[in-house]
């Protein structure tokens, strides 16, 4: 007989059962349960929070909107088109073999006719076809017959322009003209228009740090798009392009790629700047987006309409900003002002008297501070003009009278070509001052360091990187022309001025590198070796 076994039931299974039930269960008690009547129950709060607030601030919590309502319609999407010829064959092998002789590969192999050949070669002959590639910007409408203003990158090499409005209308523009050197350009709609809401223009000049601004555009073909910020900064500039004039307004206001040519209104809702470029390391919106103000882009503008072209004075300088160690060697105090580290001769600097070593402290009535406001007045300033130009100059404070000429590319350029100055003789000489070690200049240096023709000073062979002078960036190569304002000609000159620098004073070196000249300014610390 076998004895009786018990069985347990595994207590998993137990639990699914219970489980299955009471699903069972609360599906049929939600469903036979009576719901309640519409409208019996009160969502929400009965009164609103009990924020109070000033009429002012009333006031404020709909003026984005307002000004968003009233200046949305002046930007337009600006869609630029390069029309392009793609030459392209159905024969994979034709860009290796051409058609001329070979065919395809498999041609030898297979024994295709010659004829057949003949045939297939004129079947493959290579195609043509127009490829179309659009991009995508902003411009603002800043006159009621279709005058927009925008960016020179986003028009620059289209074939076609297209513009759509707010309204939902398309339009065809067409390149007024063009500035690089500022990134605007003016383009206008073809053929007759109407109902144009055109920006107000404000007065870039008198914005301040902190003020509220609104940017528009089209930022990634989102149309209409409004971001809000504040000026962060004014009178930036991309120092990855120094030959572009550049005056930004920086704002911390959402920029992308798309809004390029939008609009930067102030709570007036006046255009204050246009949209331009953004610092970012992804690509996209980091809180650093760069405007230009209306006031360059209104002149740029009206001298492409009027003109045909933009005219800027020239002075015929090479300038340099002042740090805190220049500023003590020549004696400034607290003036601040530009230095001229070369004139270029014959020019309208050169003329008026300026010397190497000025520190130009206003222009035209105007101060300069550092060489980006130098370099945007000069610009302003019609050429032909009589324009006063104080300097300082050992210790004193000189007014000069300057007749601008045009800045010319191609002049400019030339500017640049190597000096005729008499070659420094001698050579092979050392002096080590101030943590550097020097030499005559010889052939055999001016081929080492690529010197050019007619080079005077002493050639820095040696540089401590311990010293001073290391740390403001003197290397190999650089030539040194003066010391303190003190010429140098050659190593026993270059001795004899830095032996009569003592301690902690500050040391003023004139230094040629290729074609440009600067200044470079240092203390003469000890430092240990």
């Amino acid at each position: 007989m076998m004895p009786f076994i018990k069985r347990s039931v595994p207590v998993t299974t137990f639990l699914a059962v219970v489980f299955c039930f009471f699903i069972i269960d609360c599906r049929f008690s939600f469903a036979d349960a009576k719901r309640p009547d519409k409208g019996s129950i009160n969502f929400g709060a009965k009164d609103k929070p009990a924020i109070k607030t000033t009429p002012e601030f009333e006031s404020f919590k709909t003026i984005f909107a307002d000004i968003a309502e009233k200046v949305i319609p002046s930007v337009v999407s600006v869609i630029p088109t390069q029309v392009d010829t793609v030459v392209f064959n159905n024969n994979p092998f034709y860009q290796f073999f051409g058609d001329d002789e070979f065919g395809s590969p498999f041609d030898q192999f297979f024994g295709v006719p010659r004829g057949h050949q003949n045939q297939k070669r004129q079947q493959q002959a290579p195609k043509k076809q127009l490829r179309r590639q659009q991009g995508l910007g902003s411009g603002v409408i800043v006159s009621k017959d279709g005058y927009i203003l925008t960016n020179y990158h986003v028009v620059h090499g289209a074939d076609e322009i297209e513009v759509k409005t707010y309204d939902k209308r398309t339009f065809q523009a067409s390149i007024v003209g063009v500035d690089s050197l500022s990134d605007v350009a003016v383009i206008k709609i073809k053929g007759p228009v109407q109902d144009l809401t055109v920006a107000y223009l404000g007065d870039s000049d008198k914005l301040r740090v902190g003020e509220w601004v609104m940017a528009i555009g089209n930022p990634f073909a989102l149309t209409s798009t409004v971001t809000q910020g504040i000026v962060s900064a004014l009178g930036r500039r991309d120092d990855k392009n120094p030959t572009q004039y550049q005056n930004y307004i920086q704002t911390d206001a959402a920029i992308n790629p798309g809004n390029s040519g939008g609009a930067l209104v102030n709570l007036d809702g006046e255009l204050i700047g246009i949209n331009t470029m953004i610092y970012t390391t992804s690509g996209g919106f980091m809180g650093i987006g760069m405007a230009i103000p209306i006031s360059m882009a209104r002149r740029v503008m009206e001298e492409i309409i009027y003109n045909g072209k933009v005219t800027r004075g020239w002075l015929g300088v090479q300038i340099q900003d002042i740090n805190e160690a220049m500023r003590g060697a020549l004696g400034l105090g607290s003036r601040k002002g530009v230095l001229i580290a070369d004139v270029f001769k014959d020019q309208p600097a050169d003329k008026a008297g300026i010397k190497r070593g000025d520190v130009v402290l206003s222009v035209d009535g105007k101060p300069v501070e550092t060489s980006n406001d130098l370099k945007n007045t000069v610009a302003n300033i019609a050429p032909g003009t009589k324009t006063p130009v104080v300097v300082f100059r050992n210790g004193k404070e000189v007014t000069l009278t300057v007749v601008l000429n045009e800045r010319n590319e191609a002049s400019v350029n030339k500017l640049g070509a190597p000096g005729k100055e008499k070659e420094a003789e001698g050579g092979g000489e050392s002096g080590q001052q101030l943590g550097l070690s020097v030499s005559n200049i010889t052939d055999e240096l001016r081929q080492q360091y690529s010197l050019p023709e007619g080079a005077s000073g002493v050639v820095v062979t040696e540089v401590d990187q311990a010293s001073q002078a290391a740390g403001e960036g003197v290397q190999p190569g650089d030539v040194v022309q003066e010391v303190n304002r003190q010429p140098v000609a050659s190593v026993k000159d270059f001795a004899r001025a830095a032996k009569a620098i003592k301690k902690d004073s500050p040391v003023l070196l004139l230094i040629k590198r290729g074609e440009s000249s600067l200044f470079v300014a240092f203390t003469n610390r000890e430092h240990e070796k």
